[in-house]
């Protein structure tokens, strides 16, 4: 680069004397300058060097390894980072944290499991009023696709009471037949305490569910609610086996929706 410099300095100055013969001493004066100025640019240039490390011993080994190996030499001065959280546990562990959280709803007092029952009621009842105002309100929709309307319907109901209910803490009676049950199992609880958490989150889901429907009526959002309508006269009309199977389908779904979010670190 020093070389590439003169040159063009060089160059510039023979350029200068031609078109001014008569300034030779500026142009000697302009050339010294100039080398000196490529001189300090040459010594102030960034060079490049490759620098070659020796293979270190703990080249060939894993990094926990490597960190492990560094802690020792160093008198364990130095912590191994933690290894990240799983959003979602691995199955065996998704069960005990199952078993778990069941045996600390089992030794719930039942004032505390009834209060929270009355909240998950409430809670549900929402989300049902919700599938209720939207997806009962399509009936130019149930008539052309009614796939489509069943979909709205799912989509805008039970998920928004169960994510509420989850993340509130409160108790589901549907869910707690799960997570309890698998407690008594493996000998978390007694039955006293499972029968105990039964009773009082049904009792409080109940409850909640019948206020929630009468704070709907008398708010008068839901009309004369064709849609709410359609859906009791359809379930009530329904014989006690179809009903019973439907219940444990439902039910099957909600208690692994409850299962899954006990294992998520997230929720």
């Amino acid at each position: 680069r020093s070389f590439i410099d003169l040159c063009i300095i060089f160059h510039s100055s023979t350029q200068l004397y031609s078109i001014h013969p008569h300034s030779k001493a500026m142009s000697n004066t302009f050339l010294l300058w100039c080398l000196a100025l490529a001189g300090s640019s040459s010594a102030f240039a960034v060079h490049q060097q490759t620098t070659t490390f020796a293979p270190s011993r703990f080249s060939n080994r894993s990094p926990l390894s490597a960190v492990a190996a560094a802690t020792s030499i160093n008198g364990g001065g130095a912590a191994a980072p933690a290894a990240p959280v799983p959003e979602l546990k691995a199955p065996p562990a998704l069960y005990q944290g199952a078993v778990a959280a069941g045996a600390a709803k089992a030794a719930a007092p039942f004032g505390k499991i009834f209060k929270l029952g009355i909240v998950a009621g409430c809670h549900i009842a929402f989300g049902a009023y919700l599938a209720i105002t939207v997806g009962g309100a399509c009936p130019g929709l149930a008539q052309t696709n009614p796939g489509l309307q069943k979909m709205v319907m799912g989509a805008f109901g039970l998920p928004f009471g169960l994510i509420m209910t989850l993340v509130s803490g409160a108790e589901l009676f549907t869910g707690n037949t799960a997570l309890v049950t698998a407690a008594h199992l493996e000998g978390k609880t007694t039955f006293k305490d499972l029968i105990k958490n039964w009773s009082a989150s049904y009792l409080g889901n109940f409850v909640g569910s019948v206020v929630m429907a009468y704070l709907v009526y008398q708010s008068g959002t839901l009309g004369a609610a064709p849609g709410a309508v359609n859906i009791a006269t359809a379930k009530c009309t329904l014989s006690w086996g179809a009903a019973f199977t439907r219940g444990i389908l439902c039910n099957w779904l909600v208690c692994m929706a409850v299962y899954m979010a006990s294992g998520c670190s997230s929720m």
